[in-house]
């Protein structure tokens, strides 16, 4: 998805209740830039000058409310959460700031707050009605022994190897008793003007174990020139078994490493692509920092 669809193409009565909660009729709409669903994301001001984050999309009521309360100041705060037919609203305060699109150097200790903070209020989950991560993403990994010699992933690592990583998926990660944001990426970042860091897009009723989300999220950084397994070792994850960081890189990268290589949306390929070739990269040199050295 390139685009947004707008709160102006919505039908009237999603329109009608964005406007109640508003206090007025909208007078300005501003998409949010990012993201690759195909929901409603806009920044609305209404005739008193109101402001109001939107997100509306059709599918019924989801699980905002407990989310939000589970995520406190971490991510903005809901104001109202509505039904209307068939689609769900959620309206959010709106944080100054601006979406990240390049971590940085100055970014890392607001991150490593973040990190420590998600680990104390969201293991274990805080919320019930959580189902594993590691089920819900298991139809979406390749098969390493089907997909390494069809598209040749340029590592070092042999792919059988990569394989017996990515079998162990639903042992390791599937146990995990925190509640799992599962798509902590920059473009779900908000950079208040001072530094802090907010999350955002809370949408999902899953658990993980506590590091899965630092995991998830360190690809992104790598993209941006930052080193993850040294950012890794200075956080509160950093005595993470070594080979449960190893399974969950190779059962992510084997989903990226497959959709980045099929038809699709430019933005959302090339941000697999990306994903993919860190998520590699970095698994590659875990794995070879640990081979024993050949003698000869």
């Amino acid at each position: 998805m390139d685009t947004r669809p707008l709160l102006a193409d919505a039908p009237q009565p999603v329109r009608e209740a964005v406007a109640g909660l508003l206090g007025g009729h909208v007078v300005r709409e501003e998409s949010a830039v990012g993201g690759f669903t195909p929901s409603i994301a806009s920044l609305v001001t209404g005739s008193d000058g109101r402001r109001l984050f939107v997100k509306a999309a059709p599918g019924g009521e989801g699980p905002a409310v407990p989310l939000a309360g589970a995520a406190g100041d971490l991510g903005p705060r809901l104001i109202a959460a509505r039904t209307v037919g068939d689609w769900s609203i959620e309206v959010f305060e709106v944080v100054d700031g601006d979406t990240v699109t390049r971590w940085t150097s100055d970014d890392l200790d607001h991150l490593r707050l973040v990190v420590e903070r998600m680990r104390d209020r969201m293991d274990p989950s805080p919320i019930g009605g959580t189902t594993p991560y590691a089920e819900a993403f298991v139809p979406l990994m390749a098969d390493w022994r089907i997909l390494g010699p069809a598209k040749p992933p340029p590592i070092t690592v042999p792919v059988e190897r990569l394989a017996e990583l990515a079998d162990r998926w639903l042992d390791v990660l599937a146990p995990g008793t925190a509640l799992h944001h599962g798509d902590l990426r920059r473009d779900n970042v908000i950079r208040e003007p001072g530094g802090r860091l907010r999350i955002v897009d809370w949408t999902h009723l899953w658990t993980a174990p506590g590091w899965m989300d630092l995991i998830r999220l360190l690809p992104d950084l790598a993209a941006c020139g930052q080193d993850p397994e040294l950012f890794l070792r200075s956080t509160c994850w950093h005595d993470t078994p070594a080979d449960h960081i190893d399974v969950a890189l190779a059962g992510l990268a084997s989903r990226a490493w497959r959709d980045c290589h099929l038809p699709g949306p430019f933005r959302l390929r090339h941000m697999q692509q990306e994903q993919a070739h860190h998520l590699l990269t970095w698994l590659d040199s875990r794995l070879r920092s640990r081979r024993p050295l050949s003698r000869g």
